[in-house]
Parts: C-alpha cells; sequence; structure tokens
C-alpha cells in the first residue's frame, strides 16, 4: 500500500493540519470517508465507510486493528505516517513486543483526541498547544481563500485550561484586558483543554473576553463558554466573518465611491455593470455590491408582481450562502420580502440548485454554513427546495409569478450584477415550466421546516442530530462572543437566527 502521505500529495489533497485542532467524530468519520475514495477511486468502499459510532468504538479501544483500507484512510485523514501513530496495532502480534509509553498512551484512544485533527475545519491552526512557562502564547492562524473570500490571518493567544463543566483558561496578570480590548487585528483568545476524557479549543473573541475575566489571585480565570468550542460550525462561521470583515473594511471608502459611480443604474429596468465600476475592490466588495443592489432593484419592482412568488437563487456553497447569514442587508431584505405576503395562505419558495459534484467539493465547514442560510430562510417562513441536476445552474436569479419575472444575479456571473424585469410570455413560461420541476421533485421535499432541513442535512451528509444539539446551543449564546464582526455592513443576527431555529425544531 503506498504510502499515506505521498498518497495526500498524489490525489491534491490539502495538507494534514496540526497539533492542538479538535474535531467531532463525525468530522472524522466525514475525514475518513472521503480519504477513503480518494485513496480507492475504484474500489465499492460501501463496506468500509465509518460513521461516528465507529469512531466512538475506535476511541474506547473496541476496535485494535481496523481492515487495510480503513488504517490507510484514517492515516490520511489524520496526517499521521504510521498506524501505531494512531494506537492502532494489531492483537496477532507477539506479546513479547509490548508498547513503548507512548503506545500505551495511545492505545487508550488518545491518540486520535490529542491534536491529530482531521481536515475540514476551516481556520489553519498551526502550532496551537498551550506554551510552556515563560513561552510564547501569541501565534497566528490563517482563515483561507475560497472562491470569492481572499484569505485572513487571525491573531490568538492560547492558554492552557480546564473543563469541570464550565472551561476556564489560566491568564497570567499584565493588562491582557487592555491589550484585548484595544486590538486592531482580529483576535481569538484560545483556551486548550486537554485530558484522557474531555479534549478540545475554545475560543473568544478578544473584545469580549475582558468581560468573562475572573480574578484569581496572581492569575485571572478567563471563562469561554463551552458552546464556544472550535468544530465544523464555530470555525466555519469565524471564517466567514473574519474573510468578509476584512475585505470590507479595507474597502470601505472606495465601497462608499463605488456605490455613488452605481447610482446611475438605480433608474433603469435593465442593466449589467461590468467589474470596471469595482476595479479597485477586493471580490468580496465586488459581492457587496452586486448583492445589495439586485436586493435594491427587487425591491423596485417588485409591485410588478400580483401573486405570491417563487425564488431562484444561484449560491451552492457555503461560502457564497454566508452572505445571507452576515450581510446586514439580506436579512432586513428577506424579512421585508415575507412580511408583504404573510398574509396569503400560499407560501413563498426559494429554490437552490445543489449537484453531488459540488456537494462533494465542498467542506464540510461550508455545507453548514450552506444549510444555515436555507434555516434562516425557513425561519421566516419561506420554504426551500432543491435540486441536484447541474443543468439548472445556468438558470439566473429570478422572483417571479405567473406573469412577471424579476431577474437579479450577482453570483457566479461575469457582470457585479446583472437585472432585468420581463412579462414576455414565452421568457415567463419558461422559467415558470423550470421552477415547476425543480418544486416538483425537490430532493428535501417535506411538509415541515423540520423534514426540509433534516433531508438537506442528509443531502449535504451532514449529521442532524449533532447539527440540531450545537445550534441548540449556539442559539442560546449567539455568535457576538466569538465572531464579533468589525464592518457596519455585518451582522450576527442571520446566523443566530438560524441556529435559534435549527435547536427548537422538534
Amino acid at each position: 500500500m503506498a504510502n499515506a502521505q505521498l498518497a495526500a500529495k498524489r490525489v491534491g489533497l490539502p495538507s494534514p493540519r496540526r497539533p492542538g485542532q479538535r474535531m467531532s467524530r463525525t468530522e472524522l468519520a466525514d475525514a475518513v470517508n472521503t480519504a477513503l475514495h480518494q485513496l480507492y477511486p475504484s474500489h465499492d468502499l460501501t463496506a468500509q465507510c465509518v460513521d461516528h459510532r465507529w469512531i466512538g468504538k475506535l476511541e474506547r479501544g473496541e476496535h485494535r486493528w481496523p481492515s487495510e483500507e480503513r488504517r490507510a484512510a484514517l492515516r490520511l485523514a489524520l496526517g499521521a505516517a504510521r498506524d501505531t501513530d494512531l494506537g492502532l496495532y494489531s492483537p496477532r502480534r507477539s506479546n513479547s513486543a509490548s508498547p513503548d509509553v507512548a503506545d500505551r498512551q495511545q492505545l487508550t484512544g488518545s491518540g486520535l483526541r490529542a491534536g491529530l485533527v482531521p481536515r475540514g475545519n476551516l481556520l489553519q491552526l498551526g502550532r496551537c498547544a498551550p506554551a510552556l512557562p515563560d513561552g510564547d502564547v501569541h501565534q497566528t492562524i490563517s482563515a483561507p481563500a475560497g472562491q470569492h473570500f481572499p484569505e485572513a490571518l487571525i491573531d490568538v493567544e492560547v492558554y492552557p485550561a480546564v473543563d469541570d463543566g464550565r472551561v476556564l483558561a489560566t491568564i497570567p496578570t499584565g493588562g491582557t484586558e487592555r491589550r484585548w480590548r484595544r486590538a486592531v487585528q482580529r483576535r481569538l483568545i484560545l483556551g486548550y483543554v486537554d485530558t484522557p476524557d474531555r479534549a478540545g479549543m475554545f475560543a473568544l473573541d478578544s473584545r469580549q473576553a475582558d468581560r468573562h475575566l475572573v480574578e484569581a489571585g496572581r492569575d485571572a480565570r478567563l471563562l469561554i463558554p463551552r458552546a464556544y468550542q472550535l468544530d465544523a460550525i464555530t470555525t466555519g462561521v469565524v471564517w466567514a466573518v473574519t474573510n468578509l470583515d476584512q475585505s470590507l473594511l479595507l474597502d470601505d471608502a472606495r465601497l462608499d465611491a463605488a456605490r455613488a459611480a452605481a447610482s446611475p443604474y438605480r433608474d433603469l429596468t435593465r442593466s449589467a455593470a461590468s467589474h470596471d465600476i469595482t476595479e479597485n475592490l477586493d471580490p468580496v466588495s465586488r459581492l457587496w455590491m452586486g448583492s445589495a443592489f439586485c436586493a435594491e432593484h427587487i425591491r423596485r419592482h417588485s409591485h410588478i408582481l400580483s401573486d405570491v412568488p417563487v425564488y431562484w437563487t444561484r449560491e451552492q456553497r457555503g461560502e457564497e450562502a454566508s452572505t445571507w447569514l452576515l450581510f446586514r442587508h439580506k436579512l432586513r431584505y428577506l424579512r421585508d420580502t415575507t412580511e408583504r405576503f404573510r398574509s396569503t395562505s400560499q407560501p413563498m419558495t426559494r429554490m437552490f440548485c445543489l449537484p453531488p459534484q459540488t456537494v462533494a467539493a465542498s467542506s464540510m465547514p461550508e455545507r453548514i454554513l450552506l444549510l444555515l442560510a436555507m434555516a434562516l430562510m425557513e425561519s421566516v417562513g419561506i420554504h426551500t427546495a432543491v435540486t441536484d441536476d447541474p443543468e439548472y445552474t445556468a438558470l439566473p436569479g429570478l422572483v417571479m409569478d405567473n406573469r412577471s419575472a424579476i431577474q437579479a444575479t450577482w453570483i457566479r456571473s461575469d457582470d457585479v450584477w446583472h437585472v432585468d424585469v420581463t412579462d414576455h410570455p414565452r421568457t415567463v413560461a419558461t422559467y415558470r415550466d423550470a421552477l415547476g420541476d425543480v418544486l416538483a421533485h425537490s430532493v428535501i421535499a417535506s411538509t415541515t421546516p423540520g423534514g426540509r432541513l433534516h433531508r438537506l442535512a442528509d443531502h449535504l451528509s451532514l449529521d442532524w442530530r449533532w447539527l440540531q444539539g450545537r445550534c441548540a446551543d449556539l442559539g442560546q449564546y449567539g455568535f457576538l462572543g466569538l465572531a464579533e464582526p468589525r464592518s457596519r455592513l455585518l451582522s450576527l443576527d442571520g446566523v443566530d437566527q438560524a441556529c435559534r431555529f435549527i435547536g427548537t425544531l422538534p
């Protein structure tokens, strides 16, 4: 069997993560299954795929020596060179070849918990174990680039912590709260818990951290909500907030000038703005411009809609969908358009195209961001529908009833935006037939919001029960303590509302 590290290079996987990162059992199972298909693309691996229950048995030592394929996938997913690095050993080996101390520690499963974390979290943590006495606790992590996100760096400070039902990190004295409050660069304060029974990394935004400090003699203790454990949900939100925040802040003045330059387009029924109007802006700022213009275009022309409209949206990945959760104007737009048709008995429906290949190419945190965005729509009374047919990818962004269509495209477009209004019978009929087919064959069809979101989780290969539990916790606390935006154009209200909604579903 080829070495797992060489295999990673051969299939083009990103480098394994470093010690100090944490994951859930579901995340590890997800990474192992991905690695299986990468390593053995021509094999039927149905019998080899694993789930969170199998990972639990592995951690408890109930599985000592998985199949050759599963061991290779574990090594690739966890970045390990040897089976013994993961605490795996063959029960048939000679009793005289007893493992050394390190091996004995790993046989308990701590080799899986103590720092080897699969790819899947979007924050690229470096060495994140607490520093030794008098060591440097200041480090930097990366919120990596995406298709639109440019990449952003986050300062972090890592401190040892205990978890006795609440997470308390020990912070040496020295005016830390003043430094945290005045930090210009986004900074996370991390509490690192590593015991045989519990392990994890818990985080607070630095500007919130000083509010949680508890004085205790010579050192202070930082109280971190357990809900703020870094996992696929929290790192996904921090990744999106950090990248959006950085670009919008850097472009604030230029963005204001670009909006002024775009004002002549607002009175036009049809327009398409080339990238010349935003040539000095980051891709994220161009997204904001396109999104804001399209929302206003739909508002200006929604009077032509006499029936309850249906919506077609082009977001396919969590990076794109995070704009619904975090752009301040998007939540306002959702609430305003819903309010207009609230008195009708027929609900509005928003439709998505999520082909299997696009889902497979997305990381777990991105898939969660996509689900949260659709949960936000369900929370305001908009039903969601999904087609997995890639042929529908080319449809423009649409709002339409039986007689008219408002076109508004800003995602995956050659222009910053492309908008139009039409009542041409043939055009409207073409769009109506397409969206009618999507609605009739939705892969998440159900009579309830919970049913639709549960089926969406299945389509996105997400553990619905785990997701509901985490969203309930995060909805109670909100994300402000973890990912406070600096830009006036961003808000956490959308992602908080989505988490609360999922957490309260039956």
